[in-house]
């Protein structure tokens, strides 16, 4: 009965810590939108999207998608443009910019995808752009 009860706890303690985790990184894919994969952003761009298996977000969209994103340089933004589900996708439609082009980028992105103040998954994705010198 003893071995029992232990082991109802133990699984009800790793069940319980489980449920309060941070959720794992789904380390993701670009696309244009129109088929052709990339397996980075690349600054100056809006015209990529982030390829999103609909698991990471147990097949549920919310309608106030946002994005939290962490590991790039000060001043490179990825900004959420739209969304487009489909099948057992989501696109999240993205413009990667930074404000200074005279300094190269090549960074993992860390997104927190939020419904308010819920992170719902993290995505990485690595962030790519060239020095431009004027």
């Amino acid at each position: 009965m003893n071995k029992t009860l232990m082991t109802a706890v133990l699984a009800l303690t790793l069940a319980a810590g489980s449920a309060f985790a941070a959720p794992n990184p789904v380390r993701v894919s670009a696309s244009d939108g129109e088929g052709l994969g990339y397996t980075k952003l690349y600054t100056e761009s809006s015209w990529m999207s982030l390829v999103v298996p609909m698991s990471a977000l147990e097949y549920t969209v919310p309608g106030d998608l946002s994005l939290s994103v962490t590991g790039l340089p000060e001043g490179t933004t990825i900004t959420l443009d739209g969304v487009t589900q489909r099948g057992n996708t989501l696109l999240l439609n993205v413009s990667v910019s930074r404000n200074d082009t005279s300094v190269g980028v090549n960074d993992i992105a860390s997104i927190a995808l939020m419904s308010g103040d819920q992170v719902l998954t993290t995505l990485t994705i690595p962030v790519m752009g060239a020095a431009a010198s004027d």
